[in-house]
């Protein structure tokens, strides 16, 4: 079995990044040595901000430059939204990218105009980073379709989120009724 390092920006069990990347993981399992990285400082102010959503995906572009150096087999796994375009042009050429994620709109939003105006812009900038440097592309789910040419599209695999969750069902009690008038 080959070893497979994956930098994790988020894995924890009750934010939706840690959840989307444990599910990433659990379908590659199977094939690969799993060896996750992360960064962690004993101080805890240094661990709260180079750990922060938007500062830690750098520290794991480094990380993933480190492997790649190493000849090591490298997947970047989360936090991976289309409209951050750096992180998709910064990777190392072979390193791999786990499901991207994105597309929510919130109107009564306070980010309003940044998310209808610039967003559309810094999406179709990483269509383009994304188009040229990866084969196969995969979303976690289907929002983003609409930003996304169609070229992008067939090259892509949407809905990884509602693919891989296992819904468990409840058997429901029947209840016999009769009406006797």
């Amino acid at each position: 079995m080959s070893e497979k390092y994956f930098w994790v920006c988020e894995f924890s069990t009750n934010t939706g990044e840690g959840n989307l990347a444990r599910l990433y993981l659990n379908k590659i399992k199977n094939k690969k040595k799993i060896i996750l990285c992360k960064i962690f400082f004993k101080n805890k102010i240094a661990n709260k901000i180079i750990n922060y959503k938007y500062v830690s995906p750098f520290f794991g572009i480094l990380i993933c430059w480190y492997l790649f150096l190493k000849k090591k087999d490298v997947t970047y796994v989360n936090y991976l939204p289309l409209w951050n375009f750096l992180i998709f042009l910064l990777l190392p050429p072979s390193s791999k990218i786990g499901p991207i994620t994105g597309g929510a709109f919130f109107p009564k939003n306070n980010q309003y105009l940044i998310r209808k105006y610039i967003f559309p812009v810094l999406y179709k900038i990483s269509e383009k980073i994304i188009n040229f440097r990866y084969e196969k592309i995969l979303f976690s789910t289907s929002l983003l379709k609409k930003y996304l040419s169609s070229k992008t599209i067939k090259r892509s695999e949407f809905n990884f989120v509602f693919n891989y969750i296992k819904i468990k069902k409840k058997k429901k009690k029947k209840i016999n009724f009769f009406l006797y008038y």
